[in-house]
C-alpha cells in the first residue's frame, strides 16, 4: 500500500512539474522568426535567429523554450539583449524568463545564435510556438517562407549556398577572345612576313608588343579572380579551375616573350 502511494506521489510531482513548462510554452506567440544563414569559413554556416514573441496570458511565463537541430555548435541566447544561461537535452534548449513579468500582449525579442558545419545537408526546425510569419535565407537569398504555422510544425530546407554568378563562363569568354584575338594578328602578322621579308624586325617589334600585351592582360585577370575569391563569390572548384588556366597562358606567353628577347641577342 505505502509502495503504491509512493508511486502516485511521484507520478503526480512529475506530472506538476512537467505542466507548467507545456503550458507556458503555449502562452507565447511568434510574431516573426528570422533564420538567417551566412557562410562563415570554409568548415561553419553561422546561424542566427531573431524572434519576435508575444505573451497571450496574465499568468506568469516562467521558461522559454527553443528547439535547436542536433550538431550546433557555441549556442548563445539572449533576450531582449540580455544574455541568458540555458539547459538543454539534445534539440531543447530552456531559460528561465520568471524575472520579466510580462503581461499579456507584451513582446519579447529572441536573439539566438550558433554554428553547423558546412556538411550540413538539411536545416531542421521544429516550432514551440505558433508562428504567424517565418522566413529562412542564406546570404540573401530566400530558402523557404511562411506563415501562420501552427505549433509542433517541423521543416526541413536543403541547405545550399546562393547561385554563383556564373563568372567561370565569363572567365573562359575573356581566354577564348584574348587567345583568339592575338592568334588571328600573329597569323596575320607572319603572312606579312613572308611577303616582305625586309619588314622582319617591324614584325617581331609588333609580336612582341601583342605577347605584352596579353601578358598583361592575363595578369590583370588574375588580380582579378584572386579578389572574387576572397570575396567568397565564387567557389573553390571555380577559383582552382580558372586559376590554372589564367596561369598555363601567362606561362607560355612569357615563355614566348623569352624566347624572342634571346633570339634578338
Amino acid at each position: 500500500m505505502n509502495k503504491t502511494l509512493i508511486i502516485s506521489a511521484l507520478s503526480i510531482v512529475i506530472i506538476l512539474s512537467i505542466l507548467p513548462l507545456t503550458v507556458h510554452a503555449q502562452n507565447l506567440d511568434a510574431v516573426n522568426h528570422e533564420i538567417t544563414f551566412t557562410t562563415q569559413d570554409d568548415e561553419n554556416i553561422g546561424i542566427k535567429e531573431l524572434i519576435i514573441l508575444q505573451s497571450n496570458t496574465n499568468e506568469t511565463i516562467n521558461n522559454l523554450d527553443f528547439w535547436i537541430q542536433n550538431g550546433a555548435n557555441n549556442v548563445v541566447i539572449l533576450v531582449n539583449d540580455t544574455v541568458y544561461t540555458y539547459i538543454n537535452d539534445e534539440t531543447r534548449y530552456s531559460i528561465n524568463i520568471s524575472n520579466m513579468d510580462i503581461k499579456i500582449g507584451e513582446q519579447i525579442i529572441a536573439e539566438i545564435t550558433y554554428i553547423l558545419d558546412k556538411n550540413t545537408q538539411n536545416f531542421e526546425k521544429k516550432l514551440l510556438q505558433n508562428t504567424y510569419s517565418i522566413t529562412v535565407t542564406y546570404d540573401d537569398k530566400i530558402l523557404y517562407s511562411g506563415i501562420n504555422s501552427a505549433r509542433g510544425s517541423q521543416l526541413t530546407i536543403p541547405i545550399y549556398k546562393t547561385v554563383e554568378t556564373p563568372k567561370e563562363s565569363i572567365y573562359i569568354y575573356y581566354i577564348v577572345i584574348i587567345v583568339l584575338l592575338v592568334s588571328i594578328l600573329i597569323i596575320f602578322i607572319y603572312s606579312l612576313r613572308l611577303r616582305k621579308t625586309p619588314k622582319i624586325k617591324e614584325i617581331l617589334s609588333t609580336t612582341e608588343e601583342l605577347l605584352t600585351t596579353k601578358k598583361s592582360l592575363l595578369m590583370s585577370l588574375l588580380k582579378d579572380l584572386e579578389k572574387q575569391y576572397r570575396a567568397k563569390e565564387i567557389s573553390d572548384d571555380t577559383y582552382h579551375k580558372i586559376k590554372e588556366q589564367f596561369k598555363q597562358e601567362a606561362i607560355e606567353t612569357m615563355k614566348k616573350l623569352d624566347d624572342m628577347m634571346k633570339s634578338k641577342v
